[in-house]
């Protein structure tokens, strides 16, 4: 080999071993360290992620999905890739715009009800005082035993004489005594009849029976009453107000109908009544 040769050769060398032992600028933006012989810097010409050696979709448009090799993915094979397709799930064989929308789709798009706007933030509302009960309205005298005692004593219910048939004059009571009742639906209560001590002791206990089912009778027919509610029993004279009876008057106490509640736990607790004047 000449000179010359020699000198030329020796040049090209120190040139290459020059550029091979140049570092790589801290600003360059591609960078492929794995591509053969370290070959700098790595290219990505349409800026898909793929670098140019692998890429075999090198003319990708901006914003498509692609996979390892750099081409497109178009999911719904309507011809507009995945990234840009604004309808994602076009039916096959439909035709879509530019977006990858269908006329089917947009049509669908626009029935669908706008979403219901927020509800307001809730606010809180303070809760008001209890206020108290309003005075109560004046009562009728039977009302007020009725919700002081569990029990209604009718002196005053008349029948025939010893007989079961209701007197004219009793029925003012017992629709007094009926218009308590009617107040107050839950109340189960026991109608009782009771004689004085003159006749027999059998037939007291049969007439006080006849006399109580007579007032239950004419309760339930003038006055909403549950009838499931209202049971009858003659008591006779074994319950007798006044012992040893020595006056007319002392008869006439213990011949009387009771109404007496059976659950008074259905009545309403400490409830002041005025009584009507």
């Amino acid at each position: 080999m000449s000179v010359p040769r020699t000198l030329l050769a020796l040049l090209v060398l120190a040139t290459l071993a020059a550029a091979a032992s140049a570092q790589v600028p801290a600003g360059v933006e591609h960078r492929d360290p794995a591509a053969p012989c370290f070959v700098w810097p790595a290219a990505d010409y349409d800026q898909d992620g793929v670098f140019d050696r692998l890429d075999r979709c090198p003319d990708t448009p901006k914003g498509c999905v692609v996979d390892a090799f750099g081409c497109s993915v178009d999911s719904d094979g309507d011809g507009v890739c995945d990234g840009l397709d604004q309808c994602p799930n076009t039916p096959a064989g439909e035709k879509v715009n530019k977006v990858g929308c269908s006329a089917s789709q947009l049509a669908a798009a626009q029935e669908t009800p706008a979403a219901p706007p927020a509800p307001p933030a809730a606010q809180e509302t303070p809760v008001p005082a209890t206020p108290p009960p309003p005075p109560s309205a004046p009562q009728s005298a039977v009302e007020k035993q009725l919700l002081e005692t569990g029990s209604i004593v009718l002196q005053n219910v008349h029948f025939e004489t010893n007989k079961a048939t209701l007197l004219p004059e009793s029925e003012s009571l017992l629709d007094e005594a009926g218009a308590a009742l009617e107040k107050f639906a839950d109340l189960k209560v026991e109608v009782q009849g009771h004689t004085d001590s003159r006749g027999t002791v059998r037939h007291n206990l049969a007439l006080s029976q006849e006399r109580a089912n007579a007032v239950r009778d004419y309760l339930l027919a003038h006055f909403h009453l549950n009838p499931d509610n209202y049971v009858a029993k003659g008591y006779g004279e074994s319950q007798l107000l006044v012992l040893p009876e020595q006056s007319e008057a002392d008869y006439q106490q213990n011949r009387r109908v009771v109404l007496k509640v059976l659950n008074p736990e259905a009545l309403p607790q400490g409830v002041k009544v005025e009584e009507q004047k």
